[in-house]
């Protein structure tokens, strides 16, 4: 018989495994009950301080350059191998469950109104949003980060780039930049027909 550490591991490894392949085929939603049970843990500024690094280092984990760098180099840079497109896979899977989780965060707590001293906290929902892969689930986020920036919690520099880079979602193309932030911000919102929630 095998020791209960061998049994273990080939448990996990197995688990693992079948996750990996179930994540292929679709993202498994959080439930709805531990989302909201999430929500309200997050009673003090410094639960949804954590709440918000932890999104944006998962976001950023798996976007980790020099693993992408040794799985390519392991495939002789086959970007269609089964290693590279399951990394790929990976992504993709982190930044929808991201999305739903920073979606359920704005709807029970708003946009981060506290002192944001680490740019990882002030940074999470901008970079989930951009890291969406279509135009219609960042607008899903977008009426909380208008809001964010004409409330200046966001910096015009970042709300330009954020809506450049939904511009690139919607249009497949980058939207040449204004003389200032501020005209490129105004240019986009009309290119867009973003002027639905100048009045929200």
């Amino acid at each position: 018989m095998l020791p209960k550490s061998t049994l273990f591991t080939i448990l996990v490894i197995v688990v693992t495994l079948s996750c990996n392949k179930e994540s292929k085929l679709k993202v498994n939603e959080p439930q709805t009950e531990d989302l909201d049970s999430l929500m309200l843990s997050l009673d003090t500024q410094e639960k949804k301080e954590q709440f918000l690094i932890d999104l944006y280092d998962e976001d950023q984990d798996v976007r980790n350059s020099d693993r992408e760098h040794e799985i390519l180099k392991r495939n002789n840079y086959d970007m269609n191998s089964y290693e590279y497109q399951e990394h790929m896979d990976r992504m993709i899977y982190v930044d929808s469950i991201n999305f739903i989780k920073a979606k359920k965060y704005l709807e029970t707590h708003g946009y981060p109104t506290f002192k944001l001293d680490d740019y990882r906290i002030s940074g999470a929902i901008e970079l989930i949003c951009m890291h969406q892969p279509t135009y219609e689930k960042q607008l899903e986020l977008f009426p909380y980060l208008y809001q964010a920036y004409k409330d200046n919690l966001i910096t015009a520099d970042n709300f330009s780039f954020l809506l450049n880079n939904m511009h690139r979602h919607k249009f497949d193309k980058s939207h040449p930049h204004a003389i200032s932030n501020e005209e490129n911000i105004k240019q986009l919102l009309e290119i867009l027909e973003l002027g639905e929630f100048e009045s929200q």
